[in-house]
């Protein structure tokens, strides 16, 4: 059984915690739900637990791949960085320049249509994502860029985005 690292307290309780904001994706708008925390009774101590953060990033990796909205500069560079590649691998990918894509990931340009498609399209193929059927693809980047929020849920072990 864990103990309190502030008071040495030996029952910590586990708490649900509905709905929190999480940052370390790079994203500015991402949710998580049903996440939990631990709390120390005895001085308050409290600490949010993120299990397999590994399955979470691929979680919103999926979640802003399948978005309707186009990508915003920040999913762009998300993406990027989830595929492993640098500014240059993306444009040799993309058949655009560096410069591009350093303008798209700072919004100086906005990616056009065919080009969002064409990197949720290298991501989808990249993850094995079966669930990006064609139905949804026709969906995708049919909408203006803008900061639409990303939900993801921890339900039965899994992280899971929440598709609308």
């Amino acid at each position: 059984m864990p103990t309190c690292p502030r008071c040495g307290h030996r029952e910590l309780s586990k708490e649900d915690r509905p709905e929190r904001t999480y940052r370390g994706s790079g994203l500015p708008r991402v949710r998580l739900h049903h996440t939990e925390m631990v709390r120390c009774p005895n001085c308050g101590w409290s600490d949010d637990t993120l299990p397999d953060i590994a399955g979470l990033h691929d979680a919103i990796v999926r979640a802003v791949v399948a978005k309707r909205a186009r990508l915003t500069p920040a999913e762009i560079r998300f993406l990027r960085k989830q595929l492993g590649w640098s500014g240059l691998e993306l444009s040799i990918y993309m058949g655009s320049t560096p410069e591009t894509v350093s303008r798209w990931e700072n919004g100086r340009t906005p990616m056009g249509t065919t080009a969002d498609r064409l990197l949720r399209l290298l991501v989808a193929v990249r993850l094995g994502d079966a669930e990006f059927s064609s139905r949804r693809f026709r969906m995708v980047a049919r909408w203006p860029v803008r900061g639409t929020r990303i939900d993801i849920e921890w339900r039965e072990g899994h992280w899971r985005p929440v598709l609308d």
